[in-house]
């Protein structure tokens, strides 16, 4: 063996080389260069080494050596004359992407299965339950597209809810600085000379007295009515009626307001319901609208007055609530003889209204 003369023995620096053994395999002449970048912990001060073999991903930490050193002889053949280089050793390992999902899946799945051959009999009874309540996560998402795919937006008109005159939806037009208590309420405002006419000839040669409500009933048949004065009865009967009736009862194709007269049912339905999907509804406003709109055509019908008690047993009302719709149309409750009446006069009541805050006011 010929002699070497060491001409130089180079410390372990910054730009040493390094020695790279693979965890997966060995390195053999068919291997190609790799560009690979070195990093420096700042903690430690160790190396690591981070590089792309073939589409997998490998790291190294510099392996930490007490007492030894590793070191490269580096022979110059011409001179003969050799340089001692320490390095580093770095174990390369490839980065494995699973989740912890997947783990947690892979661990629960094997305990259920050594559950279900060597598990007691209580232990079976609670995987057999645990798998019952299983969702399969893709059915319930298809599930739910399909639901908000027939789920259609409505476009209401919230005006008269959020206008300063909310009150003013719940009752026919109304002149509040009216200086005669008669001008309150303007009946052609409420229904046209035409329309008037055309009801009252619908309901000619009709009993229609026999279908009211027996507290209205007793009213009208004391009294002669004016032929406007009749249709405002008929369309005050339909309207208490209406608000009697139940919800899944109007959204049916055969639903009629009134049977008498079908411009004042035309007029009803346009004004106390609401359409969605070709279906009648009669949300809580318009409910409310409709009882409110009839005290007004009974206070007109009957002198601007009408007894609260007899009309909360008709309609089945406690006197808070009446009194309360009866604040709406700006008359007040006066008692009388001991009894309560609704008596609309000036200066009208107007005490702040009731703002819905729930289904019922």
């Amino acid at each position: 063996m010929p002699q070497l003369i060491i001409d130089d023995v180079i410390k372990k620096a910054d730009d040493s080389p390094m020695i790279m053994n693979f965890q997966n395999g060995y390195v053999t002449d068919a291997i190609k260069q790799v560009p690979c970048t070195v990093l420096q912990d700042t903690n430690t001060g160790s190396k690591v080494v981070v590089t792309d073999i073939d589409g997998m991903l490998y790291t190294g930490t510099e392996i930490e050596e007490k007492n030894v050193a590793t070191y490269i002889v580096a022979r110059n053949k011409i001179t003969g004359k050799v340089r001692i280089i320490e390095s580093c050793n770095i174990e390369m390992k490839p980065e494995l992407e699973c989740g912890t999902d997947e783990v947690d899946y892979v661990q629960e799945t094997n305990n259920l299965e050594l559950s279900r051959k060597f598990g007691s009999k209580k232990q079976k009874q609670q995987m057999e339950q645990r798998e019952k309540l299983k969702v399969n996560v893709e059915t319930v998402t298809e599930q739910m597209m399909k639901v908000t795919e027939q789920v259609k937006e409505e476009q209401v008109d919230l005006a008269p809810y959020l206008s300063n005159d909310a009150d003013d939806f719940y009752i026919p037009p109304i002149d509040r600085t009216a200086e005669r208590v008669e001008d309150v309420y303007d009946i052609s405002k409420i229904l046209t000379d035409d329309e008037f006419e055309r009801i009252h000839s619908q309901l000619d040669g009709k009993d229609y007295t026999s279908d009211m409500i027996p507290w209205l009933q007793s009213m009208v048949t004391k009294k002669s009515l004016s032929s406007k004065h009749t249709v405002l009865a008929v369309y005050a009967n339909s309207l208490l009626k209406l608000y009697n009736t139940v919800a899944r009862d109007i959204s049916k194709k055969t639903f009629t307001a009134c049977t008498f007269s079908t411009t004042l049912n035309e007029i009803i339905l346009k004004n106390f319901t609401s359409q969605s999907n070709g279906k009648l509804l009669r949300p809580g406003p318009y409910r409310d609208k409709s009882l409110c709109y009839a005290m007004v055509l009974i206070l007109l019908i009957n002198g601007l007055k009408f007894e609260l008690d007899g009309f909360c047993q008709a309609m089945k009302l406690t006197a808070n609530n009446a009194s309360m719709k009866v604040r709406t149309t700006g008359a007040s409750v006066i008692t009388s003889s001991g009894k309560k009446v609704v008596q609309l006069k000036l200066p009208l009541n107007n005490k702040s209204g009731f703002r819905r805050r729930s289904n019922k006011f």
